[in-house]
């Protein structure tokens, strides 16, 4: 008898003991998505669903996966621009412009996650991929300009369409991702034509300054003459107005 009571209390134990194992292993499946985040379930590797914010359950592992991405986060990759050791390393990327310059560009670009199943399936190695497509873009772009619109008044243009041309790209590789903006950080010029275009714009510098000096000088000038002029004619006036009564005095006293 007991050996049987043993046996039981055993049996009653070890029952115990697989029935809280397989509660814990089964509430494991139990994860929290945050307000800035969204969730990806795969199933045997496979994706299954995505969710939003909220207390969800998918099932343990090994069946099911869960991938928590922020959705909101601002990420950042570009062109010529590289993190190293956590701070910003400006390189440069050279390209051809449309006048046969050579010049050093570097780019940033700002994303976000859109899509958090089409980020983790379609496409590896985001940041790599929106460097080499911007690069790309960037090149085509900037060859089509001279590099005096490079340098001035073609900078917006050239953002824009990087960030425009890049986007549409990634839409056709259903990449999952939104690029939020595209930002010329520097672009440097071969010193020769560097100086070349400096003394372009002194040139220009001292065009205005003398346009500038031209027109102040005229503006002190001209008051001064005209006010000459309206004494010489005032004076000419008053002598005419003398004369004519001298003549008249003069008549007068020959009739009287």
């Amino acid at each position: 008898t007991r050996p049987r009571r043993r046996l039981a209390r055993r049996a009653a134990w070890v029952g115990g003991l697989l029935g809280v194992a397989l509660a814990a292993y089964s509430l494991s499946g139990i994860f929290t998505v945050r307000a800035d985040e969204q969730a990806v379930i795969r199933r045997f590797g496979r994706g299954a669903a995505r969710l939003g914010p909220g207390i969800h359950y998918r099932l343990p592992w090994p069946i099911d996966r869960v991938d928590v991405l922020k959705t909101t986060s601002v990420m950042k990759t570009g062109v010529g621009f590289d993190l190293a050791e956590g701070e910003e390393r400006v390189a440069g990327v050279e390209i051809l412009t449309g006048d046969t310059n050579i010049i050093s560009v570097a780019m940033t670009l700002q994303y976000v996650i859109r899509n958090p199943s089409a980020f983790l399936f379609e496409i590896e190695d985001p940041p790599a991929l929106i460097g080499s497509l911007a690069e790309s873009v960037l090149t085509e772009t900037v060859l089509g300009m001279p590099v005096d619109d490079v340098l001035t008044t073609g900078r917006l243009a050239i953002q824009e369409r990087v960030k425009t041309r890049t986007q549409a790209i990634l839409d056709r590789y259903e990449s999952g991702i939104q690029i939020t903006s595209a930002n010329l950080m520097g672009i440097t010029l071969d010193s020769s034509v560097a100086q070349a275009f400096q003394d372009v714009a002194n040139a220009g510098a001292d065009r205005e300054n003398k346009i500038n000096q031209g027109r102040s000088y005229a503006n002190d000038l001209l008051p001064k003459a005209r006010g000459e002029a309206r004494s010489m004619v005032l004076a000419a006036q008053s002598y005419q107005e003398q004369r004519v009564a001298e003549n008249t005095r003069r008549l007068g006293q020959s009739f009287g």
